[in-house]
């Protein structure tokens, strides 16, 4: 049991895929923990160090771990139970999650599911959540989505995530985990309790989704499309064929459908006539229109991309007109526009669409497969 529950991720050789039970989860490490409550909330711990087990804990039952100026310090009832370089608290029931609660972080209250691995470093403690991955992957999307969508909505993010997560699992390896909790990896703020998402994780148990060359593929996804994704090469640097551009009408009419802003004239055109310098200065001028997304402004060299980083614009489809004072945007969507539409595929769901067919409808010429069906095709 205890060999089991210290699995991280095995590794296949099979080009980058990943079997695996359980992932380490970087939390809360941006938030520079120096002291926390860890309490048992269901199942039983134990409490480990370097040198085996240290001491049992019952549900109901709290430790307080502190960094102190060389060591981690483990307090229970006003009593030091050691100190140690690191300690790992391994459930030992069949359904295990604990409560890290933080004064320091105007009284933090998160719950996680199943293992805490704790290390000490110069500056904080660093927290690692040792996860079984379909635990994980609820939690995700609770945290990546709400409690509001169409059950069968929940399904599918539930397989976008668990294929996002096995695909990146190197991203912060250098740090001793996989993933972080936060939205660059994928937002994850713990155990999730909703029967639906809970139930959605473990229906769609061990699906992924694969390209022709049965590859984990990128699960890109963002908010609201406007009404047309975006080519994967349109954003980034590599063409995917699955990312292709599609019109999507089941988006429109949503919350982040449209948006408006307004910039300054003067910095919009220094910053149009420093990004085409090679252009005259008054051809990107007056008043810009298009029924369809363009990866450049005009015949200018400069991508749209570039200018939703340069003011924070909410996407990179939009339309803008000129007055004496600013530039007016009139915009389309939320977010980089390539993969799944997350707005317009809760749409799809609420008509009655399966999850498999609004993947599809998203991502092209792509296949749900099971984690445990890639032996197959490894030895094939």
């Amino acid at each position: 049991m205890i060999l089991r529950l210290f699995l991280f991720i095995s590794f296949f050789t099979f080009s980058n895929v990943v079997s695996a039970e359980y992932i380490n989860i970087g939390i809360l490490n941006s938030k520079k923990i120096t002291e926390f409550t860890f309490s048992v909330r269901a199942g039983k711990y134990a409490l480990f160090s370097s040198k085996g087990k240290v001491k049992e804990f019952n549900s109901g039952e709290s430790i307080i771990i502190k960094r102190s100026s060389t060591s981690i310090s483990v307090y229970q009832n006003g009593s030091l139970l050691g100190n140690f370089s690191k300690i790992n608290l391994m459930g030992l029931g069949w359904y295990n999650h604990f409560m890290i609660g933080s004064e320091q972080l105007d009284n933090l209250d998160r719950r996680y599911d199943d293992n805490l691995k704790v290390s000490f470093n110069s500056a904080q403690l660093t927290l690692i959540n040792n996860i079984d991955l379909d635990n994980y992957v609820a939690g995700v999307v609770e945290a990546e989505v709400g409690r509001k969508p169409p059950k069968e909505y929940f399904k599918l993010q539930a397989i976008i995530c668990r294929t996002y997560a096995l695909s990146n699992t190197h991203k912060h390896l250098y740090e001793g985990y996989n993933l972080c909790d936060e939205v660059h990896c994928q937002a994850y703020h713990g155990k999730t309790f909703f029967s639906n998402i809970v139930d959605a994780a473990m229906q769609t148990r061990g699906a992924v989704i694969v390209d022709s060359d049965i590859q984990l593929i990128t699960a890109a996804f963002h908010s609201n499309c406007g009404g047309q994704t975006v080519n994967s090469e349109d954003v980034w640097t590599k063409s995917l064929y699955y990312l292709r551009s599609i019109e999507d009408t089941f988006c429109l009419n949503k919350r982040n459908s449209t948006w408006e802003k307004e910039i300054d004239i003067g910095m919009w055109n220094n910053y149009i006539a420093s990004a085409t310098a090679s252009l005259p200065k008054d051809s990107i001028k007056g008043a810009y229109y298009s029924p369809v997304r363009s990866k450049y402004l005009l015949n200018s060299n400069l991508a749209f991309e570039d200018l939703r980083n340069k003011f924070k614009l909410r996407s990179t489809f939009f339309n803008f007109y000129e007055d004496n004072s600013s530039v007016k945007l009139m915009g389309r969507g939320y977010g980089h526009g390539v993969g799944l539409c997350q707005e317009g595929a809760m749409e799809m769901a609420a008509r009655g669409y399966t999850y498999s067919e609004i993947l599809h409808y998203y991502y092209s010429g792509v296949h749900i497969i099971d984690l445990a069906a890639l032996d197959f095709f490894k030895e094939d």
